[in-house]
């Protein structure tokens, strides 16, 4: 028993989800239900647990399909007999990641706990990909509607989270949404918000028992907050200008005449630099896509490298730092964030190991791909077409001509490649 009077195991205490939880971790036991948690891409979900669950519960897409293509009669002992066993009671639920479902509210909640005690069901697997965010939401649920309530250790839904993180992951739940969420299913306060990173602005909309959004909705509400976000940038910036004008022609000033840069260019914009000194990682809040870029004034102004929008970035840099990795690599079978992917399902690791080219982790665990004469670390790393080169690689496809450095680049180019030509 742990101190919170349920049996359970602590795992995944780290900071890196990379070294995070595997497998299939016991959660919470009332007496009567064993609850367990885990993550497909982690060696987790119920597929991987002997003996089998009676139920197992995770997003649509995700969790493991308990279908099979034989059909065979009901109630005969030659069913019961295939090779696995019996499989368990499985529902999938339209759950996009980082978000909450957009049709089950407190009502299907505790209906499945009904359900639970009439089935007698006396195992239960929560799961999704990495088994963090919409696995936390889970458990949490879970653990309130089945826990005692004289057990209850907490009063708000920020202190249920902590619990469920202090008996399985410290990156279970992972989203405004989901602690809204995870309070309005279980009829509780929300608490402070314990949502350490910054996620993606689709993820952060905050649930309404009255009034369940569909994937449209959650897309319409998206796009209204970029346009509100986009119209009160114009206006400041006409408010600007338009002062800017007004001193520009006010008189009896001795200093009328006299101009510094910053008369005719924005200040440079206060931009933090934690991971490389004065690069950034911006997402688009359009297409999601991450990219590597110099931390000045036009750092939020120019388009997407990728769908070419301009309805605004956010910086990720701490994201990245917090150990957010949610793209999946199908060469490693292991988790990345966006910035190391090379493509939408690869990493630059797996990329790299399809090409024949050394990879290799360095003193600080990092790992490092051999570009040139030198090791880089993935997370520093871009495409130029199918080139794999340092993200500090100007594109002088895509740069300015006027540009006298890219002039010059252009040039140095040429020389190199009439170098390798010969």
């Amino acid at each position: 028993m742990d101190r919170h009077g349920i049996k359970g195991i602590k795992g995944g205490r780290t900071m890196n989800k990379q070294g995070c939880h595997e497998g299939n971790p016991l959660v919470f036991d009332t007496g009567k239900v064993k609850v367990y948690a885990g993550g497909t891409n982690r060696k987790g979900g119920w597929h991987k647990m002997s003996p089998m669950p009676d139920l197992a519960l995770g997003p649509l897409g995700v969790i493991q399909s308990a279908r099979v293509i034989d059909v065979l009669p009901i109630g005969w002992k030659s069913s019961s007999s295939i090779i696995g066993g019996d499989t368990p009671t499985v529902i999938e639920i339209d759950w996009p990641d980082y978000s909450i479902p957009s049709n089950l509210g407190p009502s299907w909640w505790k209906a499945l706990i009904q359900d639970i005690k009439d089935n007698n069901i006396k195992t239960i697997s929560t799961q999704c990909m990495g088994g963090h965010g919409r696995t936390g939401v889970q458990l949490a649920i879970l653990a309130h509607l089945m826990i005692p309530k004289e057990k209850h250790t907490w009063t708000t839904a920020a202190e249920l989270i902590t619990w469920t993180r202090g008996n399985f992951c410290n990156h279970a739940v992972e989203a405004k949404s989901q602690q809204t969420y995870v309070a309005d299913v279980c009829g509780i306060p929300v608490g402070e918000s314990v949502i350490v990173v910054e996620q993606p602005k689709w993820s952060n909309f905050d649930y309404d028992g009255q009034s369940l959004l569909t994937d449209d909705e959650l897309k319409a509400e998206e796009a209204l907050m970029i346009k509100q976000e986009k119209q009160q940038k114009d206006a400041k910036a006409k408010n600007k200008a338009k002062n800017k004008a007004k001193n520009k022609g006010a008189k009896n000033s001795p200093k009328s005449h006299t101009h510094t840069l910053d008369d005719y260019t924005e200040r440079t914009p206060d931009i933090s630099t934690p991971i490389e000194k004065g690069w950034t990682i911006i997402e688009c809040s359009k297409c999601s896509h991450n990219q590597w870029r110099k931390a000045n004034r036009v750092t939020f102004e120019t388009p997407c490298g990728k769908c070419k929008s301009n309805n605004g970035f956010m910086q990720v840099d701490q994201e990245f730092l917090s150990g957010i990795r949610t793209r999946h690599c199908m060469v490693t079978d292991d988790m990345f964030h966006d910035i190391e992917m090379y493509d939408r399902n690869i990493s630059y690791v797996g990329e790299a190991i399809k090409r024949g080219m050394s990879v290799r982790d360095n003193t600080n665990g990092i790992i490092t791909i051999k570009i040139g004469n030198k090791y880089i670390p993935i997370h520093l790393l871009k495409t130029i077409g199918e080139d794999i080169v340092s993200m500090k690689t100007p594109d002088y496809n895509n740069r300015p001509a006027q540009s006298r450095n890219a002039i010059q680049g252009v040039v140095f180019r040429g020389i190199q490649q009439k170098r390798m030509e010969r």
